[in-house]
Formats: structure tokens, sequence, C-alpha cells
């Protein structure tokens, strides 16, 4: 065989095709003739024949040699390169004798991948093993008798027609007898080239055997008969069960294999003794079944298959005369002119004639027309086509009585180079399996079509044996009516097995395949166009942003691959839960989550490996997984990568990085959970994304039900191993990183609910410890908490902690710690979570080498309060506890004065976002050192120089007036209940941490003194409080505060109440320090006189005070010795 040319590009290697090609996009037929040349050839092998001949390459050097039947010896004629050499008393003696004059068979009994023959005549069957090391053909040993030989069957013997054919699917060619007044006989091939006759009467399966009740015939098939001759072994109705036409007289010919036995089936025509004749199937009419040509009993015409079984004569109305002169015995069929139809060459005892089928040269179906040739041919019998100079074009060989001929077609080189030749192989055993033995196909169909799977070339057969005991090459030849160059669909189908049926399907170019010679075309069994792999895809995109990926490439599981290596598309997608998924015109596929979602979403891609040519490709389909990574600040680069989240000017590690206490966790209260009892499959599929499970009884009355949200770039090895600290929640997760730096983890939700029921369970609190936290020199485990109110961790610590939007992502070190429990807190975190009915974590590792794997990986999650840190340190991620973390939160103390404003770098913002360009860091340009640089140039607030800084602290000036009655110039802005602007504990917030009810204006600075109010320490403050003072009626007092930071005084006086003063009267200075009270009257006495101090500074309570009296001398007079004087005023 000659290697493909290097111009292949779509098949596979072990697919090699032959062609002929030029370089043409359209084909000109024309008339052909035929020249005689058996005696060049050495092929004019004389003598009286009745019956065939059969091809085989059983050299195995590359082209078809002959076995010959005549009614005397029969003849092993070696093909030479051109000239055939009579190898018979070398290496087959006995064709000498017994004048097998009937069916010869040239196929591979004993699958070794050497013809063997096999030959008959009556009474006498013999077949014939090849043994590879001499070529001798007997017993397969070197020996030259036969096999075996049948001289007589239990119920009779007469036989005539015969074919190969593995009628039950064990990998072997059993074969089919026509015994003619008997039946029809099976010989079964033990595999190894021995038969057994399974076919006696008395193998019935429902004994006794009667003619007349098809249910008693062994296998199906008849053993009586009146006349019978010749048949074909043809899968006809192309379903892998190879089935049988036999020439009976009055009875059925056509048996279906319906898996390893007969069906009784059709009876098509007739046979008669005296008119022996031939049968084929052959598509005469390009429709992709198999059409039958039946010759003799006075009728020679085409049977049209109907596709449901029945077939239709067609008589003369094709163009073939139903009768000739004499008989016609011989038939072959062949595309003699390249076509791309098949064309019927006719022989008998007078008359010979080849007929053209017009159905791609512009006539109808089932339309043909004497081709005019003359054929110097008279006793015809059994006749094919071969190649026999291998030049493109078919040529016919013909036994007769006489010397045979051999005419030699001349078609021209335009038409001739249109053709493809197929080899196919079969190389499987009973169980399917290949490679372990290898013969020609023998029961495989094929057709060729174009690549929307409409037939060019109708079916064609590797025969094991037709028309009047001939057997054609087992090399398929196509006629290609587009020419060359047009792309066409190998489709070849093989015979079935007990592992089913294998169907190859291959796109070509046969102009890719000039190579200026035939070349062998094997088509294996393994090369049936196997569907692509396509593997699932972990995609991550960013909030309000689209991603662009090619789901054919390595996204996670490997890249998608196509065992033919054909090229590959993605052709559809389905609809994601949570955003859109499109194909672009480049075979990628773009991702657009909805707006505002963040969070994991999916959607199933499906891809074939053809995209030119459709019909010949397979499907598979794969899943993407896509983490959609939150970007809170909308900048387009996600949290885990943003150095400012919020874009408030303030990086993150500020933000998250606050140690709120170096106190080990407020354990009390909380409520512990119990995982250790089994859980049970909820729904979904086991172990796999979307499975829920129930653990029962986590604590009195509540279930847990778990979720397996997501498995991003790894599995679920176990979901919870009790083998140890069997409270706490313990899957495993497997993995395989081909690259370092790969991350895979699984995401599971948590929903607390009552026992046996979905109604959600409010835990008031809970702590959550994952434990164990290490790794290697090849992987680091890493563990993931959704939006806890705090977090704790020792210090020293060999975890790095870290954020991913509102995750809070724990990352081991490389120093592995035995056991998975709470022991080492250096390895271990703890989370707090307050009135949660549903929570999220993540599991999962991250690789520090290339290839890093693990089968099972433990993680272990402990639902109790442990405080066994050494030197605990406890972070505020949600200081307001709004649900918003402080990274995150444009408002972190819920105060209604942006972060931005408070956080100290003084630059202008929008609604809480720093107006600045924005670097790949995401941290404002405005406030860096340096662009890039990661470095703030601004130092962080923080007025009353106590922690929190100034945006974390409600009273960032240490004056007990909260910064939002300050910041709003408004005493109650915080309505009285704690120091968040407005009510609730928290107030309502948005998703961006600001405070619903507020309005975020500039900070008031009611004194205009450049400091806002709430960084101002400016509360009136008393030095010296009133005293009490005593006058007379008419005479005049006052009232006097020595006071600090006053913008404003106001005096009262109580009359039951505490009421304003103003100046008139006999009040004057009512707003200053100093109250004046002018005349005096009575009704001033015992009255009480306080001032209220405020500052415009501070919106809170004003300083009151204390209260002074004043006291009158009531008397008007003084008598005294009788004398009356009246006391002056004043």
């Amino acid at each position: 065989m000659i290697s493909l040319s290097p111009y292949k590009t779509n098949l596979d290697p072990k697919l090699f095709v032959l062609a002929l090609c030029l370089w043409i996009s359209h084909a000109t037929y024309s008339q052909t003739t035929f020249t005689e040349s058996a005696a060049v050839y050495g092929l004019n092998i004389a003598g009286n024949k009745d019956g065939g001949h059969a091809w085989a390459d059983y050299d195995l050097d590359g082209d078809f040699d002959l076995v010959v039947n005549t009614q005397g010896s029969g003849y092993l004629l070696r093909n030479d390169g051109g000239v055939f050499t009579d190898q018979t008393a070398a290496l087959a003696p006995d064709f000498n004798n017994g004048s097998l004059e009937r069916t010869a068979l040239f196929v591979d009994f004993n699958n070794d991948g050497y013809p063997d023959i096999f030959r008959n005549k009556h009474n006498d069957i013999r077949i014939y093993l090849q043994d590879p090391a001499t070529n001798r053909f007997g017993d397969g040993a070197g020996g030259t008798l036969p096999s075996q030989q049948f001289t007589s069957f239990t119920d009779g013997m007469n036989t005539e027609g015969a074919g190969a054919l593995d009628y039950d699917g064990d990998g072997d060619l059993d074969i089919f007898v026509d015994n003619h007044n008997f039946g029809i006989d099976i010989l079964e091939n033990d595999g190894n080239g021995y038969f057994t006759h399974v076919t006696r009467k008395t193998d019935s399966p429902n004994p006794p055997y009667n003619a007349g009740d098809p249910t008693t015939w062994p296998l199906g098939l008849v053993q009586d008969a009146t006349d019978g001759d010749y048949g074909s072994a043809t899968d006809f109705n192309d379903d892998g069960w190879v089935d049988i036409v036999v020439r009976k007289k009055n009875q059925v010919d056509l048996f279906t294999n319906v898996g390893g036995t007969f069906q009784d089936g059709v009876d098509i025509d007739q046979a008669d003794n005296g008119n022996k004749g031939s049968v084929a199937f052959y598509d005469f009419d390009n429709d992709g079944d198999f059409d039958l040509f039946w010759t003799e009993n006075g009728i020679n015409q085409i049977h049209r298959n109907n596709g449901d079984g029945t077939w239709s004569p067609l008589g003369a109305a094709t163009g073939i005369p139903l009768s000739f002169a004499g008989q016609i015995e011989g038939l072959a069929c062949g595309d003699v002119d390249n076509d791309g139809d098949i064309d019927i060459f006719l022989t008998g005892s007078s008359i010979t004639k080849l007929f053209l089928n017009q159905i791609n040269n512009g006539g109808g179906a089932m339309s043909f027309v004497d081709s005019g040739q003359v054929f110097n041919v008279t006793d015809g019998e059994g006749s094919s086509f071969v190649d026999i100079d291998q030049d493109g074009d078919l040529d016919i060989y013909v036994n007769r009585k006489g010397n045979n001929r051999l005419f030699v077609n001349n078609l021209g080189i335009a038409n001739r180079t249109n053709h493809i030749f197929i080899n196919i192989k079969e190389d499987r055993d009973e169980l399917g399996l290949t490679g372990t033995e290898e013969r020609f196909g023998v029961g495989s169909t094929a057709r060729i079509l174009d690549c929307d799977g409409n037939v060019i070339s109708g079916v064609r057969e590797v025969n094991g044996g037709y028309g009047h005991g001939t057997q054609q090459p087992g090399m398929i030849h196509f006629g290609l009516p587009g020419g060359a160059i047009t792309p066409i669909v190998i489709e070849v189908s093989y015979p079935r097995t007990s592992s089913g049926r294998v169907i190859v399907r291959q796109q070509l170019r046969p102009v890719d395949y000039f190579n200026g010679k035939i070349n062998l075309l094997d088509v294996f069994t393994d090369l049936a166009n196997l569907p692509p792999v396509a593997q699932n895809d972990y995609i991550t995109a960013i909030q309000d942003g689209d991603v662009t990926f090619d789901a054919l490439a390595n996204n996670g599981d490997g890249p998608d691959t196509d065992p033919e290596g054909e090229p590959m598309e993605v052709i559809s997608v389905t609809t994601p839960v949570n955003g859109t998924a499109v194909i672009n015109g480049d075979g990628t596929i773009t991702y657009t989550p909805d707006p505002g979602f963040a969070g994991n979403d999916q959607f199933s891609y499906t891809m074939w490996d053809n995209a030119s040519c459709t019909f010949t490709s397979e499907q598979d389909s794969a899943e993407v997984y896509i983490t959609v990574s939150p970007d809170t600040d909308g900048d387009l680069i996600a949290d885990r990568d943003d150095l400012d989240d919020d874009n408030d000017g303030i990086p993150d590690l500020e933000e998250i990085g606050k140690i709120i206490n170096h106190n080990q966790p407020e354990c009390g209260g909380e409520t512990d959970l119990d995982f250790s009892a089994a859980p049970t499959l909820e729904s979904g599929t086991a172990l796999t994304q979307g499975a829920v499970y129930r653990f029962s009884n986590v604590t009195t009355g509540t279930d847990a039900l778990v979720t397996i949200v997501q498995t991003f770039n790894a599995t679920v090895a176990n979901i919870d191993n009790n083998g140890s600290a069997a409270s706490s929640f313990k899957p495993q997760t497997a993995f395989n990183f081909p690259n370092t730096g790969d991350q895979g983890y699984i995401e599971y939700k948590i929903e607390f609910v009552n026992s046996g029921g979905t109604t959600p369970v409010v835990i008031p609190k809970i702590f959550i410890n994952f434990n164990d936290i290490d790794g290697g020199a090849n992987y680091a485990e890493e563990n993931w908490a959704d939006n806890p109110a705090t977090f704790t961790i020792d210090n020293p610590t060999e975890l790095t902690m870290g954020t991913d939007g509102s995750w809070v992502v724990a990352t081991g070190s490389l120093i592995d710690h035995a056991g998975s429990t709470n022991s080492d807190p250096e390895v271990n975190f703890t989370v707090n979570y307050n009135s949660v009915s549903v929570l999220t974590i993540r599991v999962g590792a991250l690789a520090r080498v290339d290839g890093a794997s693990a089968g099972g990986r433990q993680h272990a999650i402990e639902f109790a309060c442990i405080n066994n840190y050494v030197n605990p340190e406890t972070y505020g991620i949600d200081l307001d506890s709004d649900g918003i973390a402080n990274h995150l939160d444009l408002d972190s103390d819920n105060d209604g004065i942006y972060d931005a404003v408070e956080a100290g770098h003084n630059r202008g913002h929008t609604a809480g976002i720093v107006n600045s360009t924005y670097g790949l860091n995401g941290l404002a340009d405005i406030v860096e050192t340096t662009p890039e640089s990661g470095n703030i140039n601004y130092g962080i607030a923080n007025s009353d120089g106590t922690d929190p800084e100034d945006y974390l602290d409600t009273d960032s000036d240490d004056d007990s007036c909260s910064d939002a009655n300050e910041a709003y110039a408004d005493g109650n802005a915080d309505g009285g209940d704690n120091m968040f602007y407005g009510l609730g504990n928290p107030p309502p917030v948005d998703s961006r941490g600001r405070v619903i009810a507020a309005t975020y204006p500039v900070p008031a600075d009611n004194g205009s003194s450049g400091t806002e109010d709430h960084l101002e320490v400016l509360r009136a403050s008393l030095v010296s409080d009133p005293i009490d003072d005593t006058t007379c009626l008419g005479c005049d007092s006052s009232f006097s505060v020595t006071a600090n930071d006053v913008d404003n005084y106001q005096w009262q006086v109580f009359d039951g109440s505490w009421n304003d003063l103003t100046d008139g009267g006999i009040y004057s200075g009512s707003s200053t320090n100093t109250l004046q009270l002018t005349d005096v009257t009575s009704a001033e006495q015992g009255r009480q006189y306080r001032v209220i101090l405020s500052n415009l500074n501070f919106a809170c309570s004003s300083t009151f005070s204390s209260a002074a009296t004043l006291t009158i001398r009531v008397s008007g007079v003084v008598t005294n010795r009788r004398i009356t004087f009246r006391v002056n005023k004043n």
C-alpha cells in the first residue's frame, strides 16, 4: 500500500483513500468502448464452465488474484503486475481434482488476514485454508488437501450457489449454500475456519420439522425445494445483519436475517432447473437502498426496493428487455463510465449486452440504454467487474464455455479519474474488539453522499458471493458524478456483532489523494466517527461585565478533543439562569451576566466534530460553570483583584484589616450544630452539582439541607467523612490541576429547616471553625466563608487571609498538620454569624505546581465556639452590621456621611465614589503616591485619636454627640435609638451600604469655623453657675454665668415650667451671659432663673446652668416711735 498524500487534511491516518482525480469541478460523461484482452493478461482460461470465479489479493501484494472454476480443473491465478501466472500446481494442486465447477468464494475464513477458498459442485464442497507462510491452499498449515470437505448432507446434497456471511454476528464468516432441491443450508464457522452443518432438519427449533411450518425450519431456512440455483449474501435491508437471497421455484427467495435467524420473506420470482440464472443487489436508482436484478426463467428484470419490505418488478419500462435470445446466466453490475450510477452487464447462451444507467445523465430513475457495444461472447456464465489494469475504470471478466473473456475498459482520461475505491477492512472479533484480526469486510455496505446526506452514488456492498457463482473484488468502486474536486462523504456500515454496529463516515475531497495510480483505501472499524469529547468549562466573569472564551480550549477540565482529530465547532448554547450566552462568528462564546448579578451561573453548550460537513459530524455537550466575581464599584476590576472594592479612596486592607479586639471568640448564647448523622440524598445526583443532602437533627428540631451549589474545577469525593470528629461537617474534594495557580472549590449552601421539612429556621448566633487548613509543596487547601460578621485568627498564623467580594478566604501554608481537628489554632480560623437561616461556604485548593491533584482532600468545618487561640485577633468585617462588609460599604458606620468624606483624603466624590482615574489595581490614582503604586498619599482620619477611624466611628470627635446629628445639624438625626442615622439597628441600607433615609449632604459647619461640626469638639461648657440674689421691691437684680464655647445664651424663668425669656418689661440680656431685672415687683418673689448654653457646632443637647432664686424684701415703710418713714427706692 502507498501512504497517504501529504495534502490530506481531515482524514484519519488509518483511512487511505484510493482515487485518481483531476482538478475539474464538473465531469462530462461519454460512451466508452472495450477491448478484449484475456490472452494479454493470461486469463483466457479454456474449458466448459458452469458457474464462476472469485477475486482476492491472496498474497497481499496489492493486486487482485483470481480463482476460476471449470468443469475440469480449477485455477489459482496470481497477478504479477498485469500478467497472471498459473499457481495451481504449486499452491493449490487439489484444484485439479473433482471438477468443482460451480461457486467460487475467495474470503478469509479463519481471520488471519489471508484469503481462503471455497469451491463446490453438486455433491462436493471443499474449503481450502491458506498457509500464510507458504501461500499454499489446503489445511492452512502447508498441506494442500482441503481443510474440510463435505460430500453429503444429512437431508440430501445438491449444491450450487453459495455465499460467505457472518450470519450470527460472531466476527467470522459462515457459508450459506443453495442445496437446490433440498433447501438452504448454513455451514457455521467456529472462528478458526472449521465449519459445522447447523441446518439439518433435526436442528429444528420447534420439532418435528415441517416444510409447511416456518417455525420448524432450522435457523428459519426451509429444507425442501423444487428447484434452485444461485443466490447472494447481501444485507438488502441495510440493518447490519446480512441476509440471503436464493433463486427458488415456487417458494420464498428472500430470507431476512433477524439477529442470527432468518425470517420467511418474499417470493421474488421463479427459477427452473433448465433456466439457471443470476441474482444481484445494487442501488440502480441511487436512492440509498438495494434494488434487485433477477435473470432468467424467461424474465430478466429489476425489482425496485420500496423501502418497506416490499419489492416492485419494473419490467421492460427500464429499457432492458424482459427476454433475450437464449438464456441469460451471467450478471455483473458496476459503474463503467464513472458517472455515479450502476450499469448492467448481461451474458448468456446466445447474447451479451451492456446497459448504461441514465439516472446521472439526464434520464429518469431506472432508465437504461443499450450501450451498443459488441462483445464477442456466447455461452457466458459467471461475470464480474474488476479494474484489471488499475487505471480507475471497471473492466469485465466473463467465465464461458471456451476461452474466458476479459474486456478492458477504454474510458477517456477525463472520466476515468472521477472515481474512488474503498477497501473495507474488518478487524473485530466476536466481542467487537479490534486490532487482533483482519480481513476484508464481507457484508459491509458503503455509500457516497454529500455533506447534507444526499446520495451521490448509491449503496454498494462488499459481497460474499453473488451472480452466477461469482465473487467480485472486495474493493468497492464508486464513480463520482461531481468530479474529483467536489467534497464527498464516504459512509461505511459494518455488519453487526454482539457489540453493535459500526458506521464510519468521513469527509474528503478525492483530488487531495491524486497520486497517479490506484491505491488501497483501507477503512477499519475503529475509524467510526466517534463523537468528540466536550469537557466542562470553568469560567470567571466580572459583575456587569461580559467574558468571551473558547469553549473548546482547556478551561479547567482539559481541552475538548476529537478521536479522529477533526475540526470542532460549538453549534449551540442553552440559556443561563442569570445571564445570556451567545456564539460569536469566530466560534467563541460571550457570556453576559444579568445587571448586578454576582455569584454562580451555568449553561451547557453543544459542539460537533466536522464543521465543514455536518452530516459526518458527531456531537457532545458539556457544562459551562460561570463564577461571576463581584465588582462592587463597577470598575470592571473584580473585587478579589481590586485594592478598593467600593472606590471610596480607602484601601480594602485598611477597611477589613481592622482588629476590633484581641479576645477569644465571645462564646455564650451560640448554637452548636452536630453533623454526625448520615446524610440522605434529597434530590439530584449524588456528589454532583445540584445535589441536596439532608443532615437530620443538627440541633434539636432542626435539620440542615446542604446543597452542592457549584463544583468549580473540582469534584466531590465524599459529602461527609465521619471517620473522626463526626460532629463536624467534613466533605472531601478531588481535583487535578494542570497548571500552577489553578484553583478549584466546591460551594455548599447550608439551609437550616425544621426537622423533616423545609420551613426556614433562624439560628440567633453561630460560630463556624474552619479547622486544619494546611497544605504542602504541591497545593494549599483553601476555605471560604461568605460575609461573616467577624473572623478570628491566631497571631502568628500560618494562614494567608484575603477576600473575594464578600468572601473571606483562608489559604493554607506549606506545612502539613496531622489530623483534621481544632487542636492547631495556627491553621484554623473562626467566623461568627448572627440571625441566619442560610449560609454559604466553599472548600477547595490552590495549585502550587503543575499537575497538583488529590483524590479526596479532607476539610473540617466545626459548628461550635472554640477558644483555644494563643494570641487571638478578631477582625471586624461589617462593623455596622448592615450586611455590607466594610470594604464594600460606602458608609461603613451608617452615620449618613460617606466614607469618602470621612476618610481624610479630601478628594471630590460623587455619591461616595472618588472622582478620579482608576488603574488596573482599582485604587483611585488621585489618592495614590503614584498611580498603580497601591500606596495612599494621605493619612486616614482619626479625629479623636482612638480606634476606630472616623469612617468607622459614629462619634468621630468623641464629644458624645453622634456624627449623624452633627453632620445634619439635627439633634434627632440619629433617631435617638443609637448613633446610626435614622431609626433601626442597623437602619435600612441599599446594596452599597448607604442609609436609605439619609440624604448625604455636605456635613454641617454651623460655626463656619472651617471644621465640620462632627469633627470639632465645641460643646458649650459652664465655668460658673448663676447665684441666688435678694432685692427689694422696685429695685434691680441680675444673674450671671461664666462659660466657654458658647454661641447662644437663653435665660429661662420657672413658672411651674421653664419658659424662655425675651428682652422686654423688667428683663434684658436674656440672650447674654447676664440676665438683668429692672423695677422688680412682688411677683418675682421666689422665682428661679437658669440659662441654656449652646454652640452652633454641637447639634446635640445644650448645657443647662443650675437654677438661681430671686428673693424680694416685701415691706415698703419703716415705723419708729410712732413716726413713719418711707424707704427710698434702691
